[in-house]
């Protein structure tokens, strides 16, 4: 009997002392580096702990407010360009990224997009999932990241 209310002090104590020491994610909300995006209703990155979601990106050059030119081809390196910058800004790399997301407004774009971004992510490689729906500002892709500090 004596043990058994030990081991009923011993759990209660522990359950305690666990709830009491519980860790608290980190959550931060990013606004973007880019000054065209300080007003947009989403953050470009969220921060919980050592991951960052990354809002998504499309083949905009931030600089002149437009989609380059030249296809899906051109909106692939671009769109991957977009996320480097945000990614440095937090110095992260593309070699942290651990989960992409590619959505193309045409699934028949698929190889040709798959091209350029095998060109950026060589070792590595990030969990992928890709599919087609409709897309804002007539982008034919858009990309969004999931990052880990290491």
């Amino acid at each position: 009997m004596k043990i058994t209310i030990k081991f009923i002090i011993f759990l209660a104590f522990m359950f305690v002392y666990g709830c009491q020491n519980e860790s608290k994610s980190i959550v931060k909300h990013h606004k973007s580096h880019e000054k065209t995006r300080q007003n947009v209703p989403f953050s470009d990155a969220v921060q919980v702990d050592n991951l960052y979601f990354l809002t998504g990106q499309i083949g905009k050059d931030h600089t002149s407010g437009k989609l380059v030119e030249g296809g899906i081809e051109a909106e692939t390196k671009q769109t991957i360009l977009n996320i480097e910058a945000v990614l440095k800004h937090h110095n992260l790399r593309l070699k942290d990224v651990v989960k992409c997301t590619v959505i193309l407004a045409d699934i028949d774009d698929f190889s040709k997009m798959n091209a350029i971004y095998r060109s950026f992510f060589k070792e590595n490689l990030p969990a992928r999932t890709t599919f087609a729906a409709n897309l804002v500002a007539d982008a034919k892709i858009e990309i969004e990241v999931v990052a880990a500090r290491k």
